[in-house]
């Protein structure tokens, strides 16, 4: 597409000794937090690189999310069970906790920008997670497990767990990508569904899945063959775009977010090449190369989209241009992060959301 301005790789972030799971940029875009399965914790100035803070836990860090109310404020979840909140990146601590009675895998995290409510999907769980005035955090709700899907009986793994949360209509809905049990939306005071998503793809799995910038539409890996973008509450995809992993181990769940207010898409690889597509026709726009190395963690920044599903996945639009994050993790030497940036004027814009 003539009118699309590609990316450019601009420099590479080096800090974290194994594979980098996390990434996602601060409200304003002027800091890019990443989380390692080394248990290193990194906020960066993603335009100059500088390292800004870091953090170590004892556990592999699975998921962040910048709070949309408090600016510096990061959450931070673990393999472990960890909930932690940073309120002050220059102490390089954590500050307070979130409790939610159970200890398990946390595998995404939400912050509500109305209410400051806290989703969290947590082993086989869903809780929001409300502030007491410690400034703790402490589970108020807890979701009722989905119901299996008619093809469950053929799967040999059965286990619930969510992969995605996002909070919709100021906090009174929650949307819920189940690994296994389709995407959910529920209501977030009497628990009833509004709406499910059963995915066509034979095993129905979903390794990840984004909110659009209009909330109209959700985007989801499906573990197979690609991308399939949906529109909200309904069970046939609006759009099938294919990306087939090269061979079955590396078959693995891939991020997935929206570029330029919704009008192309990017998905994570694990062959090195991330993909980005337009939108209303699947075309591909452009191929992002990071030599072999596997890209699950991808954060894309825009100032005027709120992509708020998994904290891995966000897109900022600076004055000059939209920034992209990527983070390999593949191999201990391969664990890097790379920021790349395309100058997008409005003309640009216009004509990729009405090819």
């Amino acid at each position: 597409m003539k009118d699309f301005l590609p990316f450019a790789s601009e420099r590479v972030l080096e800090g974290h000794a194994s594979a980098v799971n996390a990434l996602t940029f601060a409200p304003s875009g002027n800091e890019l937090a990443s989380g390692s399965d080394d248990g290193s914790l990194i906020v960066w100035d993603p335009l100059s690189g500088k390292l800004k803070s870091r953090v170590t836990f004892p556990s592999s860090i699975l998921s962040l999310a910048w709070s949309p109310r408090h600016p510096y404020c990061l959450y931070v979840s673990c393999l472990d069970g960890t909930l932690a909140i940073i309120e002050d990146l220059e102490s390089n601590k954590a500050t307070n906790s979130i409790l939610t009675g159970i200890r398990a895998p946390v595998f995404s995290l939400a912050i509500d920008e109305y209410s400051g409510d806290i989703a969290i999907a947590l082993g086989s769980e869903i809780h929001i997670a409300q502030a007491l005035q410690s400034g703790k955090c402490v589970t108020r709700k807890i979701f009722p497990l989905p119901k299996d899907l008619p093809l469950m009986g053929e799967q040999p793994d059965k286990r619930v767990r969510g992969r995605a949360v996002a909070f919709k209509e100021k906090g009174n809905l929650l949307v819920v990508a189940y690994l296994h049990h389709s995407i959910v939306c529920w209501d977030t005071s009497s628990f009833e569904q509004h709406w499910q998503i059963n995915p066509i793809h034979s095993h129905q799995i979903v390794g990840h899945a984004a909110l659009s910038s209009d909330a109209r539409q959700i985007a989801l890996t499906n573990l197979g063959d690609g991308v399939d973008i949906y529109s909200l509450g309904k069970s046939y995809p609006d759009l099938r775009i294919k990306n087939h992993p090269t061979s079955e181990d590396q078959n693995i769940p891939m991020q997935v977010s929206w570029l330029f207010d919704s009008a192309a898409i990017i998905s994570g690889s694990a062959d090195g090449d991330v993909r980005i597509w337009a939108t209303s026709t699947g075309e591909p726009l452009q191929i992002l190369e990071h030599k072999g190395c596997i890209i699950q963690a991808i954060a894309v920044s825009n100032t005027t989209v709120n992509v708020s599903m998994l904290g891995l996945c966000q897109v900022f639009d600076y004055p000059s241009g939209t920034v992209i994050a990527t983070g390999a993790s593949k191999i201990a030497q391969d664990a890097y992060i790379k920021i790349w940036r395309s100058k997008v004027d409005s003309s640009s814009l216009d004509a990729l959301e009405s090819h």
